[in-house]
């Protein structure tokens, strides 16, 4: 029997045949910490819902609620509000892909949907790589490709104080401290700095929404001769994904870079023909 079918049944005869309807279909899971958005017609039985969820995992100690977007410049949780369980229990630490990840859900977004991109660029990475992660947040990207491969150099580059935090935290609990340099400003100051000290890169990850058109001139200054591989990100029309290509291009050209598209993924969809898309763009000078 699904979940979805075994909360309905829980809470049959105590929510009407409507409310049931409009149960959500999953939820999010953090370590022993549960996320969970909730039609506004269930507000008023939000508690008795929560509940339910600690009855049918009893291995979770905590539900939150859900009730806004992501915000700001730095992405952060609109509002998620303790609901039931173990208060105060808003600081999560869990394992993906035997990566540890440790930060504060009230303050920080994790994308439980991206789960397959952060392990598969940690395969494309060859030895003795030098990276820079532009949007390093608290090590999306970073810490698989730290634990899982043989890079040389990871500069993670994280401009939010509380998820540059947190990435220190995770460097530490990964054991990553001789791969990676985490550096705490704006990515697009930071790249011309590490510029200034010599460092180019083999490969640059662009992993932040919107697609980070606006941040690409700096990020080809880290060009290296022989070429740099651009991971480069956006959500877009599916049919119309090369439009994110034509955007990094008409820079790359004014910059004096000559760029090759050579993969694209379909990471995950946001609707009807709307996908998170990243580019793996190869610069050369």
């Amino acid at each position: 029997m699904r979940f979805k079918e075994k909360l309905k049944e829980e809470l049959k005869g105590i929510l009407s045949e409507e409310e049931l309807s409009f149960l959500p279909r999953g939820f999010q899971m953090l370590g022993t910490v549960i996320i969970l958005k909730l039609n506004p017609k269930l507000l008023e039985q939000k508690e008795l819902i929560g509940k339910a969820y600690l009855k049918l995992l009893p291995y979770i100690k905590s539900v939150y609620i859900n009730f806004g977007k992501i915000k700001g410049k730095f992405r952060t949780p609109e509002k998620i509000e303790f609901l039931v369980g173990i208060d105060g229990e808003h600081e999560v630490i869990f394992k993906e892909h035997d990566v540890i990840y440790k930060f504060d859900i009230t303050k920080i977004m994790f994308s439980k949907g991206n789960i397959n991109e952060r392990k598969f660029l940690a395969t494309l990475v060859q030895e003795d790589e030098i990276i820079v992660d532009m949007f390093a947040g608290i090590g999306y990207f970073t810490l698989p490709i730290g634990l899982h491969s043989k890079v040389k150099r990871i500069y993670s580059i994280e401009m939010n104080p509380e998820a540059y935090y947190f990435l220190i935290e995770n460097i530490k609990l990964n054991h990553l401290e001789e791969k990676v340099t985490p550096i705490l400003g704006d990515c697009r100051v930071e790249v011309l700095r590490l510029r200034e000290l010599g460092v180019k890169a083999d490969r640059v990850i662009m992993g932040v929404f919107p697609a980070p058109k606006d941040f690409i001139k700096e990020a080809l200054s880290l060009v290296k001769d022989g070429g740099t591989i651009y991971h480069y990100e956006g959500v877009v029309d599916k049919e119309n994904y090369l439009s994110l290509f034509e955007d990094f291009k008409a820079i790359a050209d004014k910059e004096g870079c000559r760029c090759k598209l050579v993969s694209k993924r379909f990471v995950k969809s946001y609707g009807p023909n709307i996908c998170h898309v990243v580019l793996d763009i190869l610069v050369l000078k």
